[in-house]
């Protein structure tokens, strides 16, 4: 087992004002296995980065052992990610350049008000206008 160090650091100088800096560190512990790739994703359809679930398989993490997962967009073109579970679809826009993190398997979101939590099932990539490339780093236990 090891521990995974993940550092994000953000700095402006703004004219006539003082550069801001924060560094914001945090020890992910007892990582047993990290997966990274790079892909290319063909615009006009969505595809699948990875999947969660209680059997893992090609492309599939078993949902409780997921302790943080990257996904980012080293393409021309913004793109939509897609993060599903049994009943609910959430989508965020990750603009050229951006990452987009995630510290859990649980996600939320209603129509109606009546939130829950529930596993991530697939996260998915739907480029907008091109295709893209975007790069994942996940850590499980």
């Amino acid at each position: 087992m090891a521990n995974l160090y993940v550092t994000i650091t953000e700095e402006i100088t703004l004219p006539n004002s003082p550069t801001q800096k924060t560094n914001v560190f945090t020890t992910i512990p007892n990582i047993n296995h990290v997966d990274a790739r790079v892909m290319n994703c063909p615009s006009g359809s969505q595809t699948s980065i990875f999947n969660l679930s209680a059997h893992p398989g090609a492309g599939t993490f078993t949902t409780s052992s997921l302790q943080y997962a990257r996904i980012t967009n080293d393409s021309y073109v913004p793109v939509k990610l897609i993060v599903s579970s049994p009943t609910v679809d959430v989508q965020f826009l990750v603009s050229t350049g951006s990452s987009f993190y995630l510290s859990t398997s649980k996600i939320t979101g209603s129509a109606d008000n009546s939130f829950s939590l529930e596993d991530i099932q697939n996260v998915f990539i739907e480029p907008s206008g091109s295709d893209a490339k975007i790069e994942y780093f996940i850590a499980t236990t």
